[in-house]
């Protein structure tokens, strides 16, 4: 039986798919992990969103799961003018044009940093090991090492994925070897930075700054990072837009809905 749990809020186009191609669905979230681990029994499918977290003893207790679907790829504001303030001195950037980005990671989102990049007139460095001298040509880039990355970049941004080797990429040790003025920014998973460490690095003036959509722990409500000047925070919202949101619900939903009636398999995480 295709019957799919939804664990999570999505868009209302999820259920449209599944309502068109016949899937049965049931809506349940904020379960626990033991209250998903019996819920999940008689499922044959999974949808979850960045709230849920799939765990070994859910995983054990779904005897007839056959599919998880997880639409996705992982705000401060200025106040000023709000306040009545024109507070013009405050507000002084740095130009890109000229500048050096360091670009970890080099799938679609990797890409358009890239396109985005040249369009500021800047020199755009990657490390990636799928990087093709096809796509090094398309894009105009350079493939360096991570060290290299280090050395050179005035922004350093991650778009990577978070595993055993590239957790902590950036820590005090790396972070001696970058420029003083350089600036990190972090949109692919917490734990690829080490958040205390960047810490540290900004408060005695050795890094430019810090900007982060992703946490070690999330939600985030007392970040260490808390009334840092030199840093950006935004509560992990990289796809949050009502575009976005509807794109990829559909997207996840007619790909499990293939997988359940037709048995193919598109984007596979793990086999």
């Amino acid at each position: 039986m295709n019957k799919v749990l939804i664990a999570d809020n999505v868009s209302d186009a999820v259920f449209k798919v599944f309502d068109e191609n016949n899937i049965e669905y049931v809506q349940k979230t904020g379960l626990s992990e033991d209250e998903l681990s019996r819920e999940i029994v008689d499922y044959a499918g999974l949808v979850i969103r960045s709230a849920v977290t799939v765990t070994d003893k859910i995983i054990s207790s779904a005897k007839n799961l056959r599919v998880i679907g997880r639409p996705g790829v992982g705000v401060d504001n200025v106040e000023s003018m709000h306040s009545k303030k024109w507070e013009k001195k405050n507000f002084i950037g740095s130009e890109m044009l000229g500048k050096t980005i360091g670009i970890v990671g080099f799938g679609n989102i990797g890409k358009k940093i890239s396109e985005i990049s040249h369009a500021y007139g800047m020199n755009v460095l990657v490390h990636s090991a799928s990087l093709s001298d096809t796509e090094q040509k398309k894009y105009k880039v350079e493939k360096v090492s991570f060290e290299e990355i280090l050395l050179h970049s005035d922004i350093i941004t991650f778009h990577n994925k978070l595993s055993d080797k590239s957790k902590y990429m950036i820590n005090k040790d790396t972070l001696k070897t970058i420029k003083k003025t350089a600036i990190i920014i972090n949109c692919a998973r917490g734990g690829i930075v080490n958040e205390n460490d960047v810490k540290n690095a900004i408060d005695k003036n050795g890094l430019g700054g810090y900007g982060c959509d992703v946490y070690e722990k999330e939600p985030q409500t007392d970040s260490i990072f808390s009334g840092m000047k030199k840093v950006v925070m935004t509560p992990h919202i990289g796809a949050s837009t009502a575009e976005a949101q509807e794109k990829v619900a559909i997207q996840i939903a007619e790909q499990m809905v293939d997988y359940l009636l037709n048995n193919n398999v598109v984007n596979q995480v793990n086999k």
